[in-house]
């Protein structure tokens, strides 16, 4: 998933607000919501990539900022 020293800077970055989203570039799977993902408070973007993911990130900002309301769009969209 990530490094130690990732982590880290993911904690971090959760802290002040910063939603971070794993997402994989792979051909074909799903980047799981796995309990040391969201130990990290990140997100997760199922079976979208990155470029994916990322729009629809910017979208559901819009209209949320709690973590749990931005993975209920995830999972939906």
């Amino acid at each position: 998933m990530v490094t130690p020293g990732d982590a880290e800077a993911i904690k971090d970055a959760v802290k002040a607000g910063v939603t971070v989203t794993l997402s994989t570039r792979a051909g074909s799977g799903v980047a799981l919501d796995g309990s040391k993902a969201r130990a990290l408070g990140m997100l997760t973007a199922d079976n979208l990539n990155p470029q994916k993911a990322r729009l629809l990130l910017a979208l559901a900002r819009t209209v949320a900022s709690e973590p749990d309301e931005i993975r209920r769009i995830f999972a939906t969209y």
